[in-house]
């Protein structure tokens, strides 16, 4: 069958894999032809609640089954899908909600108290409906049981009609939803398959990295070739590294925070390759050091993918081959270990399916996984996407000599300080290879000489907390910072001021809460 649209994907992944594995549920596994039946009857469900087609529909779900069983009614049965990072407020939740006019936003029952309250506080009609795993509301094994009478909706959906809505964090004011058109999701689908080791019946991937976000992308595209999903909740090293051994985990996607907390908390007695053939990642800056340490531990299966909402990964690619040999670079030292921190500091290189280049330093991609605009963001749109098709991503970069792409930083993050443009992200991963630094975020602050001055937060090690603590402890901090940075960048990116803190604050995205961060140094420097 000609595959045009995500509905097309899973009719293929039924009537190909029907006997194989393709969900584990608390009652077990489900396969290809039994989660086509849950979809049925999830869908029915949602069309007795007034979901017709191209509804958008809010997914407020914690990794699970049920969200996944959710996500194939809606895409399958003409429907159109918003999935929210569970760590929203239930007010951001319901201004989503609101925006998309939304009938019915599906959520645990651990939240739809209050769910209900913010919706209606946001004078929004829709209405709650109940999923878990188990317990209380609609599980995979009610939804199996549902008795199906062909009352679920089932249009053709074409490649141009609206198959999902994603959403920014909205850090920066009101959310904004991009389009993904059907075409668009198949376009992405086969862009990653292309890149990843070859997907079968029998593969098996641990979505343990949020479902509503990479994660779930993953785990959606490798169901197209035949490979189940494991969903995890919550993110535990020890977990992790039970689940790939118990389940014959092959598929690992991760965002860098919990690639990083995976691989530090790996002993030597921890050998997770194989069955892992796949560890794709991306969505934030990883260090250098740390990633080299990552592909040291898990040889052979790591690839770096970028993209946006608007632009869906990946959009460039850093491969395994291209990770393991920048790893035992980076153990050689000398020139060998400043090309390698090079390479792995890069987003790899731009894959040959979409169009990519740099207009005054800003990546601009075209292609058919580049969004058609963004939903009643008509004036939006305009700003971002040409009428000939290139979105202008916000991302600052550059290209080294080998064609690798260097991600700077954000257009709106740019520090401006004696009238130099500082790019936070370059100064961060320095300052995040320091000894004894967990995390580092850079901010710029008024300054009366400068404008603005770099300013620098970070998350340090207990022995690091010790070793610097006092009046003492924070010069010494300040010196060995600053001396870092001098060694390899102008001397004008430097710190002016190192605070020590408990936590970066980040949003429900997992992005760093600049804004809130921001706040919080001026009241420390007031």
């Amino acid at each position: 069958m000609a595959i045009r649209t995500v509905a097309d994907q899973l009719r293929h992944a039924y009537a190909a894999f029907g006997s194989h594995p393709a969900l584990l549920t608390p009652e077990g596994w489900v396969t290809f032809r039994e989660l086509e039946l849950v979809a049925r009857g999830a869908a029915e469900l949602l069309a007795d609640e007034g979901a017709a087609k191209d509804a958008r529909i809010v997914l407020y779900l914690e990794n699970s089954a049920v969200l996944r069983v959710l996500e194939h009614a809606i895409l399958g049965f003409g429907m159109v899908r918003v999935a929210l990072s569970s760590r929203l407020h239930p007010r951001e939740v319901a201004a989503i909600a609101v925006d998309c006019d939304a009938p019915l936003v599906c959520a645990g029952p651990d939240v739809a108290a209050d769910l209900r309250l913010a919706l209606e506080a946001a004078g929004s009609s829709a209405r709650v409906l109940e999923f878990a795993d188990t317990g209380g509301g609609h599980t995979p094994a009610t939804l199996a049981t549902r008795s199906v009478t062909g009352g679920a909706p089932e249009p053709a959906a074409t490649p141009d009609d609206m198959a999902m809505l994603m959403y920014s964090s909205g850090t920066t004011g009101e959310p904004k939803g991009a389009v993904v058109t059907h075409g668009g999701w198949v376009a992405q689908t086969r862009n990653a398959l292309a890149v990843l080791p070859e997907i079968r019946p029998g593969d098996v991937v641990l979505a343990v990295a949020p479902m509503t976000h990479f994660g779930g992308t993953i785990g959606l595209n490798c169901a197209v070739s035949g490979a189940a999903t494991v969903p995890m909740a919550r993110f535990d090293a020890g977990s992790v590294i039970e689940a790939v051994a118990r389940h014959s985990v092959t598929v690992l996607p991760l965002v860098p925070v919990l690639l990083t907390r995976l691989t530090s908390a790996m002993t030597g007695d921890d050998r997770l390759v194989p069955p892992l053939r796949a560890v794709p990642y991306g969505g934030s800056p990883i260090a250098a050091e740390a990633l080299a340490l990552a592909a040291e531990r898990l040889p052979g299966v790591l690839s770096q993918f970028y993209g946006l909402a608007e632009a869906l990964a990946p959009v460039s690619w850093l491969s395994p081959e291209e990770h393991d040999a920048a790893a035992r670079d980076f153990a050689a030292g000398g020139e060998k270990t400043d090309r390698a921190r090079e390479r792995l500091s890069s987003a790899g290189s731009w894959i040959s399916a979409v169009e990519a280049r740099l207009v005054d330093g800003e990546v601009v991609v075209r292609g058919d996984v580049v969004l058609p605009g963004y939903w009643s963001r008509p004036e939006l749109t305009a700003r971002v996407r040409t009428p000939d098709g290139w979105f202008f991503t916000g991302d600052l970069a550059r290209i080294d000599d080998d064609g690798y792409v260097h991600l700077v930083d954000r257009r709106n993050d740019v520090i401006i300080s004696g009238g130099f443009n500082i790019y936070p992200g370059e100064v961060e991963r320095v300052i995040a290879g320091v000894e004894g630094v967990l995390d580092a975020v850079v901010l710029g602050l008024p300054d009366d000489r400068w404008g603005e001055g770099v300013h620098a937060a970070v998350v340090l090690t207990e022995p690091a907390r010790k070793q610097y603590s006092g009046p003492d402890g924070a010069i010494a901090l300040l010196r060995t910072v600053t001396e870092a940075c001098r060694s390899r960048l102008a001397g004008y990116k430097k710190p002016l001021r190192v605070h020590v803190v408990d936590a970066i604050p980040r949003n429900a995205f997992g992005k760093v809460d600049r804004r809130a961060l921001r706040s919080r140094l001026l009241d420390a420097e007031d």
